[in-house]
């Protein structure tokens, strides 16, 4: 029966992607093409690894996902007109591109500031070890000692303020300014040490550029295939690497009570028979296609098998690390399993179903596939004349809506990953046409 119903995502990614095929609009079937390939498949190929008990619910929570995202993205397909992008520069939006500059700029200097320290300037020029490099990385983000807000605003940056004056500048013939910008941004991005902010404003910056440059070369389209290009190596990365660990199981003495994930021998295997393909296969394999969906299995799990706690709506505010469902459901299954990778300030972070599932069943599910449904088509909802500030928020809002829901709760996504900011300002920079282009559409 849970087969069944991933068939059915199946079916309905393989309509969105003729469809947007067939209109020359393959961007706008990016969040279908992205969870598709990052959940869907994922949790095809681990079907037979995972609990028995929570395939069921996970099955349920990923077709309401896969359907809302696809009627969204078939929607947004069907109204794209394309119509045109307006050159014509308003000076408000020139004063709200000052500001974010300034923001831009004073936000990481403050935070180097309060932080004390720069964990890759310690990596590299610090003679530091590698455990001293993981806690400082913590200590920079995580478990910094300043309002939760201001964490918040710390991510912007590099996740919607960036990409922003980095565009803008350069459509504004100000390439130099531009540069100078991007050297900040990326440097500022790597200095937790981490990979996540780098990728995340990558992938800000380029959808961003499609939408905001769209006019001038038709680049959404080639932006599209480029993206499926990847993820069909990400998905031949985790099937290879997945492979090769399952065929390894006897030799790394899996630490497992109920069966095993290729995740699981690559955390079970010591130093000396450590499985490595190659660096970036074992990297795109491991963190992109297999871990995903297994996290999101352990929260299922946990929340509907054993220890089935439950989860009250007022919980998404806590702020405690050790109160957080992704702590408790991290350290439930992967540091009291595997304590030599993990330390108890794990965060395991689930997808937005498994999340949803979590507060109150896929019900609660259900509910949020809705508010994800409207909120894909307001983003990306066209206007004829938009100006571009408002395409590179499109473009940002919908690499969101494609990079995070794998991996990330609605909460999340509307307010650290700051997707509730792009929709407020999608709302007061387009104001009354927005209404007036919506009546017209449906008519």
């Amino acid at each position: 029966m849970s087969l069944l119903l991933i068939s059915l995502s199946v079916c309905e990614f393989a309509l969105v992607a003729g469809f947007a095929v067939r209109k020359l609009k393959l961007i706008q079937a990016a969040p279908s093409l992205v969870w598709f390939a990052l959940m869907t498949l994922p949790f095809i190929y681990q079907f037979q690894f995972f609990p028995t008990s929570p395939r069921m619910s996970q099955s349920i929570g990923l077709l309401i996902i896969s359907t809302a995202l696809a009627l969204g993205d078939w929607f947004s397909i069907k109204t794209d007109k394309s119509d045109g992008i307006q050159d014509k520069t308003p000076s408000s939006h020139s004063r709200i591109i000052h500001l974010l500059t300034f923001l831009v700029i004073f936000i990481p200097a403050f935070h180097y500031w309060v932080a004390g320290t720069i964990p890759i300037l310690d990596q590299y020029f610090g003679g530091v070890t590698p455990n001293q490099v993981s806690q400082d990385r913590e200590d920079f983000v995580k478990l910094l000692d300043v309002p939760y807000l201001l964490k918040v605003l710390f991510h912007w940056v590099s996740v919607i303020f960036g990409p922003i004056c980095v565009l803008w500048f350069y459509l504004m013939k100000r390439k130099l300014v531009a540069a100078l910008i991007l050297v900040w941004i990326v440097f500022y991005t790597l200095s937790s040490s981490a990979d996540g902010p780098i990728v995340i404003f990558c992938w800000a910056l380029v959808f961003a550029a499609g939408f905001a440059m769209s006019n001038r070369l038709n680049i959404n389209n080639y932006l599209a295939v480029g993206i499926s290009s990847a993820l069909l190596f990400v998905i031949a990365s985790g099937i290879w690497l997945g492979e090769t660990a399952v065929s390894r199981e006897s030799e790394c003495g899996v630490v497992a009570t109920q069966g095993f994930t290729p995740g699981d021998v690559m955390r079970s295997c010591s130093a000396e028979n450590e499985i490595i393909l190659n660096p970036i296969v074992n990297r795109l394999g491991y963190r992109v296609f297999l871990t995903p969906v297994e996290v999101s299995n352990h929260w299922y799990d946990y929340f509907d098998g054993s220890p089935s706690e439950k989860r009250k709506l007022l919980d998404v505010f806590e702020r405690e690390n050790s109160k957080q469902a992704s702590n408790k459901v991290g350290v439930w299954a992967y540091t009291d399993r595997f304590p030599a990778h993990y330390g108890k300030s794990i965060s395991a972070n689930g997808s937005i179903d498994a999340d949803a599932f979590s507060l109150g069943g896929n019900f609660f599910v259900l509910m949020v596939a809705f508010i994800l449904f409207f909120i894909r088509i307001f983003v990306t909802f066209p206007i004829p004349g938009d100006s571009r500030l408002v395409r590179i928020l499109q473009g940002i809002g919908l690499g969101q809506l494609a990079f995070l829901p794998n991996s990330a709760p609605m909460q999340a996504i509307l307010l650290p990953q700051g997707l509730g900011l792009i929709l407020f300002l999608l709302l007061v920079l387009r104001g009354k046409g927005l209404w007036t282009a919506f009546k017209s559409k449906i008519s």
